[in-house]
């Protein structure tokens, strides 16, 4: 009977594969184990003569129900191999703390009665402390030992990983890693086909490795019952465990899922609790299955591998991002400078090299001393005030030449707001002043009409009376109402010729601006007390608002105060009685802005861009040359003119100042 039945689990054996074949040999390792346990008790009864060891045949039965449980009712068993392995570890690990525990008694025994009568509390003390200090590494090597009498592979699965680590550390790019690792997978475990799915979309986890055409490439939808096994568990299944589930739908799912796409193992690859990509592999090559103990290695090594596949992710993404910015840094027109706490740079664009003639090589890493002058100063400006600035208007020197550059400067900070550095932008204002001298030119040159017109047309004037009396003066010498008559007119003209050629000379040149430090709002109260006379007179209210913090200037006082006087006088005589003039002031970034507003007719839209024209007047009385000169004023000032006018409403001019620190005072 026991023959027959070794001979039908033998059979059974060679036909089973897979979980099947497991089965049979957990039920043919129990029925060994169970049959030489048996037979170990019956001889030891006859050769002792005694039947008391044979109350324990019953074991038998116990030990061979045992083996069958765990092979058949456990859902993720060992293979026989690692439980004979571990067994005779456990064996040898028995047989050597026996020997080694009597040779320490034994030995002791001998030492120690040198020293004492009794000798056998110290020689039993001695053995323990010796088997304590050996039980660690005498575990080890039995285990290593039984591995390789059973074939086993890696000796544990801290190997496996360190080695997995090793290959992770070393790849750096997406397609390395998947290569090396299916590599890694293949050879460890010894599968047939390593299958990688990866999120391709919000609804699909399609195949990345191996690479292959789209009618025989591998796909789950993000709701498959595999993916939803997966993500609820984060367990590693394969279709033995499944089929030994309780059938739910989605276990049923999973289990079609994975047989269509030939798969015998599905684990998750998780990083931050999420799944990252999906290992599918096919039956081993040995025909063996995937145990608790390839199941636990495996699902180590997919969670190692999400997080060093999504290391390799970012690094690609910052070496892209790099070189992105590198393109872009090098594509743009202006010159970069980044300058770290350290004081040291760290960005220089092509352009800033191109604009100051330094390398990048001679720039990058070193000190920010290397810098010229100029931009040195406005980083550590920048650096000291901890706030920027904008269109700072600079020289560098470039050979024998200083090249004009309009700067700006900022500090910049990190993610968690800690200060980074400074970045200063800057480009090259060569062209751009020589377009400007090109449109002042060309601005003066289409001017000489109209000033020739304006000329002819306000001296003719004058001359043709002059001319009328003096054609009038041989016939009327003797007249003496003539004669009186007649001085008093040519030099009244002759001074009205007089006043247009010097306006005409203070538009066409003049006097050049001695700027220095002054108050714009004394400046401006100082204009506005020279015409209290011609408000009164005209029943005209003042509303002054000059509250900006800021208001020192670089500018000529007096070129400054002939210029708000035209301009008050303008708005006065726009304005009928009861009306109101008012001035403002306020800080623009790092500007001051003056504001003049009346309330008088206003200028139509067609005239307004003709304002600032030489001869040009809406007045019964003037030559229009008032304005004209105020524009130049204001240019000399490095300063903006704008007006705004509604017909009707009033005309306001907004003219806006570059404010100076009081630290630069200082320093001049």
């Amino acid at each position: 009977m026991v023959i027959g039945m070794a001979a039908s689990i033998r059979k059974t054996f060679r036909e089973a594969i897979g979980v099947q074949r497991t089965e049979s040999q957990f039920l043919l390792l129990g029925w060994l184990i169970g049959f030489s346990f048996g037979l170990s008790l019956f001889t030891a009864s006859i050769l002792l003569r005694t039947q008391e060891a044979t109350r324990f045949l019953p074991l038998f039965a116990l030990i061979l129900d045992g083996f069958v449980a765990y092979g058949i009712a456990t859902r993720r068993i060992l293979s026989v191999s690692v439980v004979l392995q571990r067994l005779t570890a456990y064996a040898l690990m028995a047989v050597y703390l026996i020997a080694i525990y009597i040779l320490s008694v034994w030995v002791g025994g001998i030492l120690f009665y040198l020293i004492v009568p009794d000798t056998t509390y110290l020689s039993h003390l001695a053995a323990a402390l010796i088997l304590a200090f050996s039980v660690m590494p005498a575990y080890r090597w039995m285990h290593l030992f039984s591995r390789r009498i059973f074939s086993l592979g890696p000796s544990n699965v801290d190997e496996i990983l360190e080695h997995a680590g090793q290959i992770f550390r070393e790849i750096v790019t997406e397609a390395q890693m998947l290569e090396s690792f299916s590599n890694l997978i293949s050879k460890t475990f010894e599968t047939t086909r390593v299958v990688l799915l990866r999120p391709a979309g919000s609804a699909v986890y399609g195949q990345c490795y191996p690479v292959s055409s789209a009618q025989d490439s591998v796909s789950l939808k993000s709701t498959s019952s595999t993916i939803q096994l997966l993500e609820r568990s984060h367990e590693t299944f394969t279709v033995d465990t499944l089929q030994r589930m309780r059938p739910t739908t989605l276990v049923t799912g999973a289990l079609g899922e994975m047989q269509a796409a030939g798969a015998a193992v599905a684990i998750g690859c998780f990083s931050r609790k999420e799944i990252k990509s999906v290992l599918l592999l096919s039956e081993k090559k040995s025909g063996h299955i995937y145990d608790l103990r390839d199941q636990r290695a495996l699902q180590l090594l997919a969670d190692q591998f999400a997080v060093a596949l999504e290391n390799a992710n970012l690094y690609t993404a910052v070496q892209d991002g790099k070189i992105y910015n590198e393109i872009l840094l090098d594509s743009l027109e202006s010159g970069i400078v980044a300058v770290n706490e350290e004081r040291r740079v760290t960005v220089f664009n092509q352009r800033a090299q191109k604009l100051t003639g330094l390398a990048e090589a001679a720039v990058v890493g070193q000190s920010m001393s290397v810098l010229p002058r100029a931009l040195m100063d406005s980083v550590e400006g920048v650096f000291k005030t901890g706030g920027g600035f904008r269109d700072k208007d600079l020289t560098i020197p470039v050979g024998s030449e200083q090249v004009p550059i309009r700067a700006s400067g900022s500090v910049f900070h990190s993610y968690t707001g800690e200060r980074l550095g400074v970045l200063l932008v800057f480009y090259d204002m060569t062209l751009l002043k020589k377009m400007e001298e090109q449109i002042r030119r060309s601005d003066r040159l289409s001017s000489i009409g109209t000033l020739s017109a304006g000329m002819a047309h306000e001296i003719k004037n004058p001359l043709v009376t002059i001319k009328t009396f003096t054609q009038l003066l041989p016939h009327q010498y003797d007249n003496e109402d003539f004669q009186k008559t007649f001085f008093d007119l040519v030099g009244q003209e002759v001074g009205r010729i007089d006043t247009i050629v010097n306006r005409l000379l203070n538009f066409a040149r003049p006097a050049k601006a001695a700027l220095k430090p002054v108050s714009l709002h004394e400046v401006v109260e100082n204009s506005l007390r020279l015409i209290d006379q011609q408000l009164a007179q005209k029943d005209i209210s003042m509303e002054a608002d000059l509250s900006a913090k800021r208001h020192v200037i670089d500018a000529d006082a007096e070129q400054l105060n002939q210029t708000f006087i035209n301009f008050f006088l303008n708005a006065v005589h726009a304005m009928e009685p009861g009306g109101t003039l008012s001035v403002k002031t306020s800080v623009v970034k790092s500007s001051i802005q003056l504001d003049i507003q009346d309330t008088g007719c206003g200028i139509p839209p067609e005239q307004l861009n003709r304002v600032f024209d030489p001869f040009f007047t809406t007045k019964e009385e003037g030559v229009g040359l008032g304005l004209s000169v105020s524009h130049g004023i204001i240019q000399e000032h490095h300063a903006l003119i704008d007006v705004e006018s509604e017909v009707g409403k009033g005309t306001v001019f907004h003219l806006l100042f570059p404010l100076i620190n009081v630290k630069e005072i200082s320093k001049r």
